[in-house]
């Protein structure tokens, strides 16, 4: 199954369309490394997967579904330093 399509699977339209348009500074980094940690635990266990995904916040399941999909955009999300 191409990338793109199981993104759409997982995550559904509504999440896929908004990690399109996610900002660096939008990203909660540590929330999405938990959240990476969990979906690695469920592999194998597409259902179990799909229950986690819905349970999280939705910009937690954006930037998650962005990072599978772009994982140069994480080179974007380390490069901001607040101060």
């Amino acid at each position: 199954m191409p990338l793109p399509t199981e993104l759409e699977s997982l995550f559904g339209k509504q999440i896929t369309r908004q990690a399109q348009r996610l900002a660096p500074d939008q990203v909660d980094a540590l929330a999405v490394n938990a959240a990476a940690g969990a979906l690695l635990r469920l592999k194998g266990q597409p259902g179990r997967q799909i229950e986690l995904v819905r349970g999280l916040q939705p910009g937690t399941a954006a930037a998650l579904c962005r990072w599978l999909a772009d994982p140069a955009f994480w080179g974007l999300v380390g490069g901001i330093t607040r101060h």
